[in-house]
């Protein structure tokens, strides 16, 4: 299989899912052995997090991306801090601190998200940042307009490619499925409508078996040449804007650790692509 490299990947653990979800970084590591990924755009969970702790809970957060950045530089090359709505002004404080002292790039935001993410994106694009708000809704149109010097990575769906293609400044993310479950992608057309160089591919983990992606992309009726765009060519060119000392690693990472498949795969029956390991 061709390389893979991840512009999605969450280190960290989800609480209110049933079941709850989650990978520490060695797992990662393991499951990149396992799939020809070699490097991703790593970011912190946080969906559903208890957040006990106030604004401390979301700097170590933040730190464990950090941490995974500065111990594994060749597959963790750049990585994004948490963003939460429930601090204000002391979340954007805290946003600042990962960016100028932890060496983070950008910012990720989850859902719901809001008006209220506004000065966090704020904060990313006076560095001339990175960020995802898993978001491709008018909100993303509006946002991606007034901070042009900000770079933004946006779900593929078909509202996406129609509507945010006109902001050179945004990259649009091959993740799960386009519009939904029952959607197929047509690898072609969005790259009619958005441009091949800025089709990125985004496994998700650990929500997603992103394993069923690559499948559905190296099987695509499309050129090798677009299969590499999708797969590491666009985001590797991406990374580098924001890490140009960085370079694509000639393989993966080594395997952490001998798993049983069923534990380290291990599905949610009602959902088979949905992750339920919790490490």
């Amino acid at each position: 299989m061709r390389p893979y490299l991840d512009c999605h990947n969450h280190i960290g653990r989800t609480i209110d899912r049933v079941p709850p979800v989650g990978q520490n970084t060695a797992m990662c590591l393991t499951r990149f052995a396992q799939t020809h990924i070699h490097a991703a755009i790593s970011m912190p969970t946080a969906v559903g997090s208890p957040i006990a702790r106030g604004i401390v809970d979301i700097r170590h957060q933040n730190e464990v991306i950090a941490r995974a950045c500065a111990d594994f530089p060749g597959v963790f090359p750049i990585g994004l801090a948490l963003i939460e709505e429930r601090f204000g002004k002391l979340g954007i404080e805290e946003a600042e601190k990962a960016m100028s002292e932890l060496g983070l790039v950008g910012i990720v935001g989850h859902p719901p998200i809001a008006e209220w993410c506004i000065p966090f994106v704020e904060a990313a694009a006076a560095r001339e940042g990175l960020v995802n708000l898993h978001m491709h809704n008018p909100l993303m149109d509006k946002i991606a307009a007034i901070f042009p010097h900000c770079t933004f990575i946006s779900h593929a769906s078909t509202w996406g490619a129609e509507n945010l293609a006109k902001h050179d400044n945004v990259f649009f993310e091959v993740v799960q499925y386009p519009d939904g479950p029952n959607s197929q992608w047509d690898f072609a057309w969005f790259a009619d409508k958005v441009g091949r160089e800025r089709l990125i591919f985004g496994a998700d983990l650990p929500y997603y078996d992103y394993r069923v992606l690559q499948k559905t992309i190296e099987e695509a009726p499309i050129d090798d040449d677009l299969k590499d765009r999708i797969a590491h060519k666009n985001l590797a060119a991406l990374i580098k804007r924001f890490n140009p000392e960085w370079s694509l690693p000639e393989a993966p990472p080594k395997e952490v650790r001998v798993y049983d498949p069923e534990e380290l795969w291990a599905v949610n029956p009602d959902n088979p692509v949905r992750l339920t390991v919790f490490a």
